[in-house]
């Protein structure tokens, strides 16, 4: 009965980012990894859709290198640094986490022969 209600209470939290491809993708993280990582894949694919604001496979090695260098840009006044470096912009861990995210799914893609390459 616990895992009845485990499974029912994981199916409701469903992710998913209204994109046929992308929620494909986001069904097959689901089955593999656990559920904050696929609200972190989701988030990710997500920032990076925003910004590289094109189909998956319209998506340029030019278009990667677009959403680190904004990634990378100060945030808010630019008066916020970070502990670490000392530098603006996001933590570069964070960023890739995100390149990460971005790079499992091409791989995804590339082995259902959605796309060619990665470009990532």
């Amino acid at each position: 009965m616990h895992k009845a209600n485990h499974h029912s209470a994981r199916a409701s939290r469903v992710v998913r980012l209204g994109d046929p491809v992308l929620d494909r993708y986001l069904e097959f993280v689901e089955s593999r990894a656990r559920h904050n990582t696929l609200l972190a894949t989701a988030s990710d694919l997500k920032t990076f859709f925003r910004i590289v604001d094109k189909a998956p496979a319209d998506v340029t090695p030019a278009d990667v290198l677009g959403f680190v260098t904004e990634q990378r840009k100060p945030k808010g006044d630019g008066r916020v640094v970070r502990l670490a470096d000392g530098e603006s912009g996001l933590a570069a861990r964070t960023i890739k986490r995100r390149l990460s995210s971005v790079s499992g799914l091409f791989s995804y893609l590339v082995l259902c022969g959605d796309v060619a390459t990665n470009p990532v």
